[in-house]
This record gives C-alpha cells, sequence and structure tokens, in this order.
C-alpha cells in the first residue's frame, strides 16, 4: 500500500514538471513569435520610411535637375548682326558665368552676335509637371504676345517660339528677368567630355570672358 502511494506521488509529481516545462516551451515559442512579429513590422516600417524617403529625395533631384539643351541648333534666321559687339565671330572666350555645370570654364568659339534684347523665363515644358524657373535666355525673337509687342516687361505672359530644349516650344511663360544684347551663340565642348554644343543660344557679354593664350 505504501509502496503504491509512493508510485502515485511520484507520477503526480512527473506530470506536474512535464506540464511546467509545456507551459514555458509555449511562453517561449509565443513570446519568440511576438519578437519575431515586432521585429517584422519595424523592419516594414523602416523598409517603409527609406521608401519614402527615396522617393521624397528623386521628387528634390527632378525638381533641381537641369533640362536638356539641344546639342545642335541651326542659326537664327532674321536677326540683326551686332554692330559694335565685344568679341566677333570666331573669337574664343570662356564661359565665366555659366547655365550649366558642364558649360563653366570652358573655351568656346563665338559663333554669332546680335543685336537684341534677352530674356530670363519661368515655363512649364510640356509633358512635365515641373516648372523651370529663370530660364536663361530667350531673345525677342523666339517670343509671341497676344499684342505682338515685343518690348517686353518684367511679368509680362509670352508665348516661347523658341525650341532649345525637348518641350519648350508653344509654352507659355512669365518673364522674370531682362537683359540688353548682344546675344551671342556659341560652340563648346563640355567639362564632362559629354557630345559638344554648336550654335549654343544664348550667352550674354558679361558671362563671358577672353580665353586664356596657349
Amino acid at each position: 500500500m505504501r509502496k503504491r502511494k509512493v508510485l502515485t506521488f511520484v507520477t503526480l509529481f512527473t506530470s506536474v514538471l512535464l506540464l511546467g516545462a509545456c507551459s514555458n516551451n509555449e511562453n517561449d515559442q509565443q513570446e519568440q513569435q511576438a519578437g519575431s512579429t515586432a521585429e517584422s513590422t519595424e523592419m516594414s516600417h523602416m523598409d517603409d520610411s527609406g521608401h519614402h524617403m527615396e522617393d521624397s529625395s528623386g521628387h528634390m533631384d527632378h525638381g533641381s535637375m537641369e533640362m536638356e539643351h539641344n546639342r545642335n541648333e541651326d542659326e537664327p534666321e532674321d536677326m540683326q548682326d551686332a554692330s559694335n559687339p565685344q568679341y566677333s565671330v570666331g573669337d574664343k572666350v570662356e564661359v565665366t558665368d555659366a547655365h550649366m555645370d558642364i558649360m563653366e570654364g570652358v573655351t568656346a568659339t563665338i559663333t554669332g552676335a546680335y543685336d537684341t534684347t534677352l530674356y530670363q523665363v519661368t515655363f512649364t515644358p510640356e509633358d512635365s509637371d515641373e516648372p523651370m524657373e529663370d530660364h536663361k535666355w530667350v531673345v525677342a525673337e523666339e517670343m509671341a504676345s497676344d499684342d505682338d509687342n515685343e518690348d517686353y516687361e518684367e511679368g509680362d505672359e509670352v508665348t516661347l517660339t523658341a525650341d532649345h530644349m525637348a518641350g519648350m516650344q508653344g509654352q507659355s511663360a512669365e518673364i522674370t528677368g531682362v537683359h540688353e544684347g548682344p546675344a551671342y551663340m556659341i560652340d563648346f565642348e563640355p567639362a564632362d567630355g559629354s557630345e559638344k554644343f554648336t550654335n549654343h543660344k544664348w550667352v550674354t557679354e558679361d558671362e563671358l570672358g577672353p580665353a586664356d593664350e596657349e
């Protein structure tokens, strides 16, 4: 009888230990699952955050990105050659105030000099939501207005007939700056070694300097 009680006690004690162990294992598994879920959620939030940051950064880059100018342009028609330009056709000059990074400090050749007025304009290229702000330059002969007035002032609304870059021609623009000519047209090799610009339009006299003699 006493042996039976001992055996029963041992059996119950063993069962309690097993149940305790199972309970601990289940708790450990639940904690591990909870930890994994939290880690996965945190990683997901980090990925989403990184995605939004990338989108935001990309949007900013796009906003500040320079539009690609045409590399080969035709000589203008019906424009008056400059009567007394500081630089003549064929002169070598240095670009000292560049509109694009690839122009800065390059040596250029004057291919045209014209008596006209240059305008700085803000417009939104066709098929784009990003405005091109304070674009330099467009000359009077490359703009039109409802009253056919070519004596434009800052704040005037005009239609661009220039085609210096994709999506420019035919767009409405606001004049944001006025600069008296002459307007210069130049050939130059970009500083980044990319394709040469032929008859690039336009640069002003104060954006150029004499080229260093070799």
